[in-house]
């Protein structure tokens, strides 16, 4: 008889932390902090940075509560870098006109 190897479903934590660190490594590609990886070059865009730290402020506060305190305590001090890095990328970005 052969053996099956039963594994347990990914739990939506599981997930969670899954999708924070591809949204965060999007975030920090298009801050012009890490090579893109389809491209092979430094891109800035900071729509898309924006867009990437906001949805993972969203999913850090969906699955904190299901965190250790030293998860928590990480992936918050991932967000707060973030965050700050946008700032001052933004703070460098030439104003557009209106």
């Amino acid at each position: 008889m052969s053996e099956e190897k039963t594994t347990k479903p990914s739990s939506t934590k599981d997930l969670g932390v899954y999708f924070l660190g591809l949204l965060s490594a999007k975030a920090w590609q298009y801050l012009g902090l890490l090579v893109h990886p389809e491209t092979g070059e430094i891109l800035v865009d900071l729509e898309e940075a924006r867009k990437s730290i906001d949805l993972y402020s969203m999913i850090l506060g969906a699955i904190k509560k299901d965190l250790e305190k030293n998860e928590e305590r990480e992936l918050e001090a991932q967000l707060s870098q973030l965050q700050l890095n946008f700032v001052e990328k933004a703070k460098e970005a030439p104003k557009k006109e209106e």
